[in-house]
Formats: C-alpha cells, sequence, structure tokens
C-alpha cells in the first residue's frame, strides 16, 4: 500500500438527507422581499433576506412560523447553514469532543478514538510525510511514456490507493439478487461532479472549477511544478473529462426513476473483456484481487466511449488527469500550509468569511473515519432504551397506518395493493443501532504515526473489513454498514429497510418531554417519509426482499405516472430565486412525494387520537425544516439536491391536507390556499 485520498469502497447503499458541512459569518446585499419576483413564497433560506419580512400565517406558513429563528439566526465560523439539522448534529459533535477526551473512558474502542483525534490535532506530527508521498506518486504519473504502461500503472497498489484510476469499481448489492453483495463499475470521477456542466456550465460550475483549478495549482507549486505546468495540466486534464463526459448520465438522468433499469447491466469478467478490449477493465480489477461472481457495469455508453479514447494520442490528457486527481487528493492531508489553503478555497467557494475551530474538525474528521467506535461510545451513553422502544412504537403505528392507507387507495389494482402490503410486512424496521457492530479490535494505529500514516492504516483495515470480507458473500443483515451518529433516516431499497437511527433521536425531531403532536409533527413525519420511498417511483422498483422486479401492473404505474406528473408541473411553476429560472420539479419530486406521504400518515394516525391538537402537529412539522443558508449552497441545492429547499418542505406539503385550512382558516386569496382541484398528494 504506498498512498490513498479518499475511500474506494462504495460504504453508503442510498442517498442521505443532506447536511452542510460548513457554515458562514457573511453578510449579503439582497432584493428587499417585498420586490421580490419569488413565487409563490419567498425564498426565505437565503440568509440575510429576511430584515423586513413578516409574513402572515396564512400567506407563509413555514415563514411566519420560523420567523423570529430566520431572522436570529446566526451562521457560526466556517459553516454555510444552520437549522434543525445543524443544530442537531453541534449537539451530538460536543458530545463526541467530550467522549474523545475523556480519559475514563475504558476499551478499545475509545483508544483508538483518543489517539486519531489527538493526531489530528498535532501539526508537527504531520511534517512533511504525506507531501514526500505525494512527489513520489506524482513522479510515477509523468514517468508513464505509453498506454501499455499507463495500464500496467491501474494494476498497481499505488494507483488503488491512491484512486487515480479512470474507472472505478466498489461494494454494492445485486439489484436481481438482494441478499448478495455485488461489484458496481462506475463511470469515470468528474471534476465538476456533474456531466452537464461540461455540456451547459452554471454559476455553481464555475465556483467549482474555480476551486479545483486553485487545489490543483497549489499543490503541483508545492512540488516545485511551474505555473504554467498547472496551467497546462488543468487544460489537458480537461480536455479528457470534456471527451468522456459527453458520454456519462447526467446527474438529472440518474435521478431518474428510469435510471434503476438503464443501470443495471450484469455480466461477467468474459463479458467484460469483450465489451472493454481496449481499456483493461478484467485485468485491473483481478490485479486488485477483487473479482466477483456478481458484477454489474452502470453506464455501458461510457464504457464504449473510454475503450475509444483509450489511445497514445490522448495519453497525455489522461495523465493530465490523474495527475490533478492525485495532487488534489492530498491537500488536506499533508502539512498545515496545505490545509490552511484548502479552508481559505473553501471559504472563497461556498461564500464564508471564517472558518470552523480546529477542534471541531478534528471531531468531524475522526467521526467519520472511525464512525463504528465512534457510535458504540455514544448509544452506550447517550440513546436510552426507553427512546429507543418509542419510536419503535411510531413504526409500528406508522406501518399500520400505511397498511390501511394502501387498502383504502381506490386507483391501486388488487395485484398491486397485494404486492404492497407483502412489501410492507416484509419491511425491516431499523431503529437507533444495531445490536452487533464491524469489528475494530484488531486494529491499532502505528506507533508514532502522523496523520497521513495513521488514516493509510485505517483506510487498508477499513477496505479489509468493509470491501474483501463482504465481496462474493452474502448480507448479513444484522450489520449495519453505515454511520447511526448522524442527523440522518433512510430507506434503503435493496433492504427493504426504514432506517431511524441513534442520530436524529434529538432537537426538533424528539425529545421525551415533546407532546405527543410534536412527536408526529417531527421524528412521526420522518418515519412516515422513509416508508414512503417503499412505493414511490423509485422504491415501486424493489420487491419485498429488495430484488428489483415488476410487481405494478402497467395501469398502475401510469396511473402513478400521471399524479406524479401533476405535482411535477405544479413544482415547476415556483421561482426560488431573482433569476427569472424555475423550480426543477422533476428533480426534487419523489422526495416530495415522501414529505406529503409522510404528513398524510400522521394525519391518519391523529384522526384516532381524541382531542388531537393539529397547530402543535404542523408548527413542529415546519420547525424540522427550519434552515437558513448562503446563496451559493442555495445555489447549489436548487442545481443538485433531490430534497426540495426546506420552506418548499412544508408549504407545499401541507396545503395539500384539509386539516391545515380548517385548523388555520386558509381561504381563498390566501398565499397558502390552493384549490381542491389543483392539489397534487399523489397518495
Amino acid at each position: 500500500m504506498a498512498c490513498f485520498t479518499s475511500a474506494t469502497v462504495i460504504f453508503m447503499l442510498t442517498s442521505k438527507i443532506a447536511l452542510a458541512v460548513f457554515a458562514v459569518m457573511a453578510l449579503f446585499t439582497t432584493a428587499d422581499a417585498r420586490t421580490s419576483q419569488m413565487t409563490p413564497w419567498f425564498n426565505s433560506n437565503i440568509y440575510g433576506t429576511l430584515a423586513k419580512y413578516n409574513p402572515a400565517l396564512k400567506d407563509d406558513f413555514y415563514g411566519a412560523v420560523n420567523l423570529e429563528w430566520l431572522k436570529d439566526a446566526k451562521l457560526k465560523p466556517g459553516y454555510v447553514s444552520v437549522g434543525a439539522f445543524t443544530e442537531l448534529q453541534d449537539t451530538i459533535d460536543e458530545r463526541l469532543k467530550s467522549l474523545m477526551t475523556d480519559v475514563t473512558i475504558p476499551g478499545h474502542d475509545s483508544d483508538l478514538v483518543r489517539k486519531l483525534y489527538a493526531i489530528w490535532l498535532d501539526w508537527d506530527s504531520r511534517s512533511n510525510e504525506g507531501l514526500a508521498d505525494l512527489g513520489t506518486q506524482a513522479d510515477k504519473i509523468t514517468a508513464i511514456k505509453s498506454i501499455s504502461e499507463l495500464s500496467e500503472y491501474f494494476k498497481t497498489e499505488d494507483s488503488f490507493y491512491c484512486e487515480t484510476v479512470i474507472a472505478d469499481f466498489g461494494l454494492g448489492r445485486d439489484n436481481k439478487d438482494s441478499e448478495s453483495y455485488n461489484l458496481e463499475l462506475s463511470s469515470t470521477p468528474l471534476f465538476l461532479g456533474d456531466s452537464a456542466e461540461y455540456r451547459n456550465r452554471t454559476a455553481n460550475g464555475d465556483r467549482t472549477k474555480k476551486m479545483h483549478d486553485s487545489i490543483v495549482t497549489y499543490m503541483l507549486r508545492r512540488l516545485g511544478y511551474t505555473d504554467e505546468f498547472a496551467r497546462n495540466i488543468l487544460e489537458s486534464s480537461y480536455r479528457f473529462e470534456e471527451k468522456i463526459a459527453a458520454h456519462e448520465m447526467t446527474l438529472q438522468e440518474c435521478y431518474d426513476p428510469s435510471a434503476i433499469d438503464k443501470m443495471y447491466n450484469p455480466l461477467t469478467m468474459e463479458e467484460l473483456r469483450k465489451k472493454s478490449p481496449v481499456f483493461p477493465f478484467a485485468d485491473i480489477i483481478a490485479a486488485h484481487n477483487a473479482v466477483s461472481d456478481l458484477m454489474n457495469l452502470q453506464e455501458p455508453e461510457w464504457l464504449k466511449a473510454l475503450n475509444e479514447l483509450y489511445t497514445e494520442s490522448n495519453l497525455e490528457d489522461i495523465k493530465a488527469y490523474l495527475l490533478a486527481k492525485l495532487v488534489k487528493g492530498y491537500i488536506t492531508l499533508t502539512d498545515e500550509a496545505a490545509y490552511r489553503q484548502y479552508q481559505k478555497l473553501a471559504r472563497e467557494r461556498y461564500g464564508i468569511t471564517e472558518s470552523r475551530p480546529d477542534k471541531e474538525l478534528a471531531v468531524d474528521f475522526v467521526h467519520g473515519n472511525l464512525s463504528v467506535p465512534v457510535s458504540r461510545i455514544y448509544v452506550e451513553r447517550y440513546v436510552p432504551e426507553e427512546a429507543k422502544k418509542e419510536v419503535e412504537e411510531i413504526i409500528r403505528q406508522t406501518v399500520k397506518y400505511y397498511r390501511s392507507m394502501l387498502n383504502a387507495e381506490g386507483w391501486l389494482s388488487e395485484s398491486t395493493r397485494k404486492k404492497a402490503i407483502e412489501k410492507l410486512d416484509a419491511m425491516r424496521l431499523n431503529s437507533a443501532y444495531p445490536d452487533k457492530w464491524v469489528d475494530f479490535s484488531e486494529f491499532n494505529f502505528p506507533k508514532g504515526a502522523g496523520l497521513y500514516q495513521a488514516v493509510k492504516a485505517l483506510k487498508k483495515y477499513k477496505l479489509q473489513k468493509y470491501f474483501y470480507d463482504r465481496l462474493n458473500t452474502k448480507v448479513d443483515h444484522d450489520l449495519w454498514i453505515n454511520d447511526v451518529v448522524v442527523v440522518n433516516a433512510y430507506y434503503q431499497p435493496s433492504e427493504n429497510s426504514i432506517n431511524i437511527i441513534a442520530g436524529i433521536m434529538g432537537g426538533d425531531f424528539y425529545n421525551a418531554g415533546m407532546s405527543h403532536e410534536e412527536k408526529l409533527g417531527g421524528i412521526g413525519a420522518v418515519i412516515g417519509h422513509e416508508i414512503s420511498h417503499a412505493f414511490d417511483t423509485n422504491g415501486a422498483q424493489f420487491g419485498k426482499t429488495g430484488n428489483v422486479e415488476a410487481w405494478w401492473t402497467e395501469e398502475d404505474k401510469a396511473h402513478f405516472k400521471k399524479r406524479a406528473d401533476k405535482l411535477i408541473k405544479y413544482l415547476d411553476t415556483f421561482r426560488v430565486d431573482d433569476s427569472g429560472e424555475n423550480y426543477n420539479g422533476s428533480l426534487v419530486q419523489t422526495e416530495v412525494i415522501a414529505d406529503m406521504a409522510g404528513v398524510k400518515a400522521m394525519l391518519g394516525i391523529a384522526e384516532g387520537i381524541k382531542g388531537f391538537q393539529y397547530d402543535k402537529f404542523f408548527r413542529q412539522y415546519a420547525k424540522i425544516w427550519k434552515m437558513t443558508m448562503t446563496r451559493e449552497l442555495n445555489d447549489m441545492r436548487v442545481k443538485t439536491d433531490v430534497h426540495a429547499l426546506p420552506y418548499i418542505r412544508v408549504n407545499a406539503i401541507v396545503q395539500q391536507y384539509e386539516e391545515f385550512y380548517g385548523t388555520y382558516g386558509i381561504d381563498e386569496g390566501d398565499k397558502m390556499y390552493l384549490a381542491p382541484d389543483e392539489r397534487v398528494a399523489v397518495w
């Protein structure tokens, strides 16, 4: 093992609720809310825009409920957002910092956590070990003289652990055999993230490119290269990326429900050799001992294009791409000067004026790299069994409601309804934390290691535990592989499981002192949201065991699509900033459908509760989505996030239900009013 950057293994198998990792202390000059062209509501999530904003509850429910919080909220140094999610994560992180420095906590987990925390903060021990290895790895790339030499390089540990690759692979779950792990073959990682940016550059793409170019130039300069050399490397690397990006799916295409079928292309090693006769993908996989009985090629058109581009004439451009990728991965893992430069560039990218304190960053780093030991320590001290049981009871109530809802949906055929209820009954209901954990008892950091050597050793161990030990095996459902101490919840279609994990059991989402109405408006709505994903445009393509299968009739699929299309058209009318561009309803449709279903489920449960106080319920639902963010983050989310902006996750949802109108006397002429025939709740 020679070096590393970020993890090769695909750890997360489903998307997560997005959390901002930076935060802000910036002020903005913005248009007055009263003269804004935003519709149907003013985007109150943009930081610094609400000085003169004072909406009536009947005109902007989200803004009215959260107004004082939104006006008073301060973005901490280094943050691009603050809200219910980040406030709870801050509480968790403060607890973690205490745990990471508490020498009285016994056990191997605590020893590992304390050591890595101390190593991260010890700038002297970092020295230049990472920079020296970076120079060695850069020399190996620049010394390549032919395509055949490049092919041999891709088979080396240097390429594998540095992730200097043009074709990637990682652990996944087979769509037709969800009880088995497979090898997912994925396309060339792009510096701008979305292949659409290479066809039609956006302002968000420009900001991403500026930061990337600055990082690469700085790191090459640290290796002794000239700025002219850096410019040539960047130009050449983009030349290769533009050619390959033309054959990669865009984010929009990846998020489309049809992508599940398009991106499932199982093949054998022999078939891979035939599909990739020039680029030696099969030989590279074999060289890294990653041969699998189950493999899936996500983008066949990309692989075809890669074989056409893998020529001597493109060699220098490919090498430039690899060199840029290499040096970018080292900037946070070498010395303090490089890390501070990274922070400076991140501040510029995300519109912030200060960086987060080092001790907070150390907590994040240890949490991210030792999530299992950190989680084990945390849940033992901070997650009581009573809270776990109460959340499990709300999950059971929600499942019971979904069963009655599916039985009552008149547009579902009997065959689809039967399959849906079978899937609901087979769903795995995971709450708080697992009873079984990945074993870290055999791992220790090298004696006297700085950050670079420490994380290099940790990566090797995690690759063994999370990748090699699982490849070509059956899934152990008792062994969760995702972090449970983040503010998150998710549905995992390949397992047909909902996961309401320990991190989200606090703050505005849940606490023992809340009223039942508030618990349903908080954690209950989250639970209902996640269960809904089993039956949305993506989840409905997976059966009760997690296999991809067609269990909807064509008529039911057409009817569901018609209802979803009505929702998309409604969201497409929104203007979320003053650019004049409309919102992308198609991008966020699946999550909005889940939001609506989550609220509907809780309202269904409320029908059976005498004296239920709907005002408490709706206000709590608005509070869990309270958030303010920089314009830069807002623009990024509009272009790339499948979750709707927070104020839309409240206003566009509650206006679908009669209980909301009755609670607040909403009537025609109020901005929160939506005529019955225009309402777009899918379920």
